[in-house]
């Protein structure tokens, strides 16, 4: 009677295969915290052209930031666009 060899524990959501398996999240990682940011401003600026009153209404507080990120993809919208071009070609070329 042989015992069959079972693989080590792993952690639930660890990928062995993956090429960035080691990250945690987008805190810890510079290029996905980037990522996360332009994707906020672009998605406030968006949600902002359609209904303006939904962010409008909260300046202040926590959903304010919400208010600020759609104000600097309104206002910055050249930069921003630039931004996102340069982290597209990034992450489908660097990576």
């Amino acid at each position: 009677n042989v015992l069959p060899v079972l693989p080590p524990f792993q952690r639930p959501g660890r990928c062995d295969s993956c090429p960035d398996s080691d990250s945690e999240s987008a805190i810890f990682n510079f290029q996905s915290l980037l990522t996360v940011i332009l994707l906020l401003i672009c998605t406030c600026a968006y949600i902002r052209s359609l209904a303006p009153s939904l962010l409008d209404k909260n300046k202040t507080g926590v959903l304010g930031v919400f208010w600020k990120c759609a104000r600097i993809g309104e206002r910055k919208s050249p930069y921003v666009a630039v931004c996102c071009i340069v982290m597209a070609f990034s992450i489908l070329f660097m990576q």
